[in-house]
């Protein structure tokens, strides 16, 4: 396993964090124990000082001057096995003791003996040889003077063996566990992370061509298999773009190319033979007409280049839609008569002047496109209706409120023609680049199938929405949707 895997790092922390939590444990349990081990002892000593204290400041009291032994068998009933017991006075001499002790006496020091005499009991730890021993040193009081100290130790043998073997135990058990889990970490962040290396797998075999390929998606629903379907969304996006890319670059080489041959078959032809002017003015005036049909798709295709790239910037301000449009039928009806189309506007909210927050000069091109593209596709004689009212979102949008608590409202715009009609299968890809209905007809009225995705980008950068209803002989009518401006309450 490579040092660097997430698969390492992954069974180290784990490894790492259960080897504190374990060490922890074992520490708090060592100490825990061994506390409670003393406590009871020196309980226990403390206790059998009270009681040789109590037993022996009785007048009534069988304890004699001989074996301490023998006066606790014989007044309390009490044995103290494993214990050992002195008497010293108040200074420090040691007048009886236990038969167990023999020649033994117990360690005192001068602190505990300082202690002792201003009645304060003192708990120690002492080795004799190589045994432990726990001794409290109990001051007996009477009449107010300190009259005896009572010293009694008991072996802590039984005490270390049992935190020996703990100690042994944890020794053993805490590094096993630890090898046990890292075995374990490491099958669970291999299965855990199988979904990653079928992941990478994938990636290094997905080219250009093979856009096409998916990674399986997981039965059940976790983090990973949230990764395996966002990254075959990825690619299903970088697919989308691709066709994208290809198709709009076979659609921009083929506009271009198209003008580019006639320009040359013309320019070959005038020049087989001597001509008259009017014949070279004839060519010259067709290469003109070519080379300007070019310079509007270069054009386009750089602002649209421009656009995706955010280098578009609106100049956003108020802007008078309804004036914007009136002004455009008036241009437009001089184009519109020599092919005796009827323009009209249609005012459902009385005259009354919209208004929209958004980019003027985007505007006028919005519509000027639109409008343009409603006479090029109506034949003689036909008509062109805009419709231009107020209207409540009906969209997703519906229902939600402006910054200053009122309902938002938006500004719908319908340029409905008597043309050719758009098919339902057309309508989906209307704002394709490059797209064209009719590419004969369009090329033939100077179309650079651009100006559809040009409005498209105009509308939705003021969050507008546009769209198409259609039907092939009867007419086409597009709708835009602007949100209308807002003035500030004051």
């Amino acid at each position: 396993m490579h040092f660097l895997s997430i698969r390492f790092k992954l069974t180290l922390w784990y490894v790492l964090i259960l080897g504190i939590l374990l060490i922890s444990f074992s520490t708090l349990l060592y100490f825990t124990l061994s506390n409670s081990l003393h406590r009871d002892v020196d309980n226990k000593l403390r206790s059998l000082a009270e009681l040789i204290a109590a037993e022996s400041s009785s007048p009534l009291s069988k304890f004699g001057f001989g074996s301490i032994d023998q006066a606790l068998e014989l007044s309390l009933d009490l044995k103290p096995i494993g214990k050992f017991i002195q008497v010293l006075d108040e200074s420090g001499r040691v007048g009886r003791r236990s038969e167990n002790l023999k020649n033994v006496q117990l360690p005192v020091s001068l602190q505990t003996l300082k202690n002792a005499t201003q009645g304060i009991v003192t708990f120690e730890t002492h080795r004799i040889g190589n045994l432990p021993l726990r001794i409290i040193t109990y001051p007996v009081k009477e009449n107010h003077h300190i009259t005896r100290i009572i010293q009694i130790a008991s072996s802590l043998e039984d005490v270390e063996e049992a935190l020996n073997k703990l100690f042994l135990i944890l020794l053993i058990t805490v590094p096993s566990a630890l090898v046990v889990a890292s075995l374990g970490g490491q099958f669970l962040a291999r299965k855990a992370l199988k979904p990653v290396d079928q992941i990478t797998h994938t990636a290094r075999v997905i080219t250009t061509k093979n856009l096409n390929q998916r990674i399986e998606p997981l039965k059940v629903k976790d983090e990973i298999s949230r990764l395996v379907d966002t990254f075959n969304d990825m690619i299903s996006r970088l697919d989308q773009s691709f066709n994208q890319i290809k198709q709009f670059t076979a659609d921009a080489s083929h506009e271009l190319k198209t003008p580019l041959t006639i320009l040359k078959g013309e320019v070959e032809v005038a020049l087989r033979k001597v001509r008259s002017p009017s014949e070279y003015i004839q060519v010259l005036e067709s290469n003109l007409e070519e080379i300007n049909r070019m310079s509007k798709i270069v054009d386009d295709l750089l602002w649209l280049s421009k656009a995706d790239i955010g280098e578009i910037k609106l100049q956003r301000e108020e802007v008078n839609l309804t004036a914007i449009i009136q002004e455009l039928v008036d241009q437009m009806s001089l184009i519109a008569q020599s092919k005796r189309i009827q323009i009209q506007t249609i005012h459902p909210n009385g005259g009354e002047e919209i208004r929209i927050y958004g980019d003027a000069l985007r505007m006028r091109e919005l519509f000027l496109n639109l409008i343009d593209n409603g006479i090029k596709y109506t034949e003689e004689g036909g008509e062109i209706t805009i419709h231009l009212q107020k209207e409540r979102m009906l969209s997703n949008q519906e229902g939600r409120n402006s910054s200053d608590g009122r309902k938002a409202e938006f500004a719908k715009v319908i340029i409905s023609d008597t043309g050719i009609g758009i098919s339902k299968e057309d309508q989906k890809k209307i704002f394709d680049r490059f797209y064209r209905v009719d590419k004969a007809r369009s090329r033939g009225q100077g179309g650079s199938g651009l100006g559809l995705s040009i409005c498209k980008w105009i509308v939705e950068a003021h969050q507008g929405e546009i769209e198409v209803e259609s039907e092939p002989g009867k007419g086409s009518s597009f709708i835009v949707k602007l949100p209308l401006y807002n003035p500030p309450l004051t």
